[in-house]
């Protein structure tokens, strides 16, 4: 049987579960899915002053429970991988592009060249050490695909299930028999209801898609989209849309992230020596794809 559930908010969006299997075995998955989200959300909360995450950055854990120290491991990872264009510490960048919305004018670019900061952290064998001022760090970027992972590799783990599939705002992982087609939206056309523009097949694999028609910035007349260069400071003005299709959920959330920042030529040799598959639009509706991306 198909057993499907909704829930909202969760990870401030709407995650659908679609479970495959034996009543008792789907009934039993789902709730240790719901669990295990709800854990682990709380525990990388950038709202919650009692989260891990928060105690963390203020220096009141010493020695970091596993799920936190490997998604610190994870953004170190990436930040040395891509040069500095996943940073897990953008926080002041983002609070003043929230503040030039008011003023209703841009940040000089010397004034964000003063709240660019470098990686305040490193890990080493599993040891997360603050070796800065980590009061910016926000792992949204990275945490949420970690946990949809999670979540699904719980549920999968019951005898008597034969599929999952977890859809969490654009992060998506799928376990087990068969496939899902999914849509990508064309980000030109973000709210009318059409067909999708592209579909892709996913199966026992991740595909995550970040965008900037529905979240950003609006300065005076204009309108900037959420993702930032942390090597700049500047919002992301060359690229609307990329789609990452990855073998786990926290790589293609990262990566997301890092190929709408870099350059499209640098970021499909980027995804390609990463070996994950990548669609990538552009301002003016022109996409790039992978060589690996499903034909």
């Amino acid at each position: 049987m198909v057993h499907t559930a909704w829930r909202s908010p969760v990870l401030g969006t709407v995650v659908e579960l679609r479970l495959e299997g034996t009543a008792e075995a789907t009934a039993a998955a789902e709730q240790n899915a719901w669990e295990t989200f709800e854990r682990l959300e709380q525990l990388f909360s950038t709202y919650r002053p009692d989260s891990e995450l928060c105690r963390w950055r203020r220096g009141e854990v010493a020695v970091c429970s596993d799920e936190l120290s490997d998604v610190l491991a994870a953004a170190e990872t990436y930040f040395l991988a891509s040069g500095g264009a996943f940073h897990p510490a953008t926080a002041a960048l983002t609070a003043r592009w929230r503040q030039a919305e008011i003023d209703g004018r841009t940040p000089h670019p010397a004034e964000l060249d003063g709240l660019r900061t470098g990686l305040p952290f490193t890990v080493v064998d599993g040891f997360a050490s603050r070796t800065g001022d980590c009061s910016g760090v926000d792992l949204n970027a990275i945490a949420k695909g970690y946990i949809v992972d999670r979540a699904a590799q719980e549920a999968f783990a019951h005898a008597g299930v034969e599929s999952v599939l977890i859809n969490a705002g654009g992060d998506l992982r799928h376990l087990g028999s068969g496939s899902v087609s999914v849509g990508i939206e064309d980000p030109a056309l973000p709210y009318d209801n059409l067909p999708p523009r592209w579909r892709v097949s996913v199966s026992n694999a991740a595909l995550a898609t970040s965008g900037s028609a529905r979240r950003g910035f609006r300065v005076a007349d204009q309108w900037l989209g959420h993702v930032l260069d942390p090597r700049t400071g500047w919002p992301v003005t060359h690229t609307t849309s990329v789609s990452v299709l990855a073998a786990d959920a926290m790589t293609a959330d990262a990566l997301a992230t890092v190929l709408g920042v870099l350059a499209h030529d640098e970021a499909v040799a980027f995804a390609e020596r990463e070996q994950v598959a990548c669609l990538i639009v552009d301002a003016e509706g022109h996409y790039s794809l992978s060589t690996t991306w499903p034909g």
